[in-house]
């Protein structure tokens, strides 16, 4: 953080005595956004006047996220869920390959022959899926116990991504900081930055 302070700090200092105004302006507001995005910008109070303008800004028709030219940032991305443990694929609640559905990819999903570590099965029912039932799992994942559903894709009228697959399904934890911002550091190196735009 302290790094790419005296970085944005000194590369604005030598864009803004050859930039016209405007560009000076407009690169000054995005290397503060950059700057307050990579901290605790909630907590820091001269963070407030750059990034509640921000938020306004948002709002506005034709609006393009203020980029830090000194620092290569990029525009600010959304990502809703948290990754996917290692091996296991994001996915809709009933993936299909129609034409035309698009779905939240907001489970987790791996194939039970792919999963090798134990499972304890219940005789709960949770309804239908697919004309199967879905039953309930206790697996272990990154050495704690998560409750699972299990999947069972079928002949669904020639539209199933697999046939006759069964799948250990799980909900995808919502992140707490959904956006993200990469940036060169003062060695050159891409970072990403996490953050969310909750306002104290």
């Amino acid at each position: 953080m302290i790094v790419l302070k005296y970085l944005l700090v000194g590369a604005a200092a030598v864009a803004g005595a050859a930039a016209l105004p405007s560009q000076s302006q407009a690169s000054e507001w995005g290397c503060q956004v950059l700057l307050c995005l990579s901290g605790d910008w909630q907590g820091t109070p001269s963070c407030h006047p750059p990034i509640y303008k921000l938020i306004a800004a948002m709002k506005a028709p034709g609006f393009n996220w203020p980029t830090c030219p000194q620092a290569n940032s990029s525009a600010a991305r959304f990502e809703k869920y948290e990754d996917c443990p290692a091996g296991w694929q994001a996915a809709g609640s009933y993936d299909s390959d129609r034409p035309g559905m698009r779905q939240e990819r907001n489970i987790c999903r791996i194939s039970s022959d792919r999963f090798t570590l134990p499972v304890t099965f219940t005789n709960s029912r949770l309804g239908q899926a697919h004309d199967n039932g879905s039953r309930q799992a206790q697996i272990e994942i990154n050495g704690r116990l998560v409750t699972a559903k299990i999947q069972i894709t079928g002949n669904d009228r020639g539209h199933s991504l697999v046939n006759g697959s069964t799948y250990y399904t799980i909900s995808r934890s919502m992140r707490g900081k959904p956006w993200f911002i990469e940036y060169d550091d003062a060695n050159g190196l891409r970072q990403k930055s996490w953050f969310n735009l909750n306002v104290p």
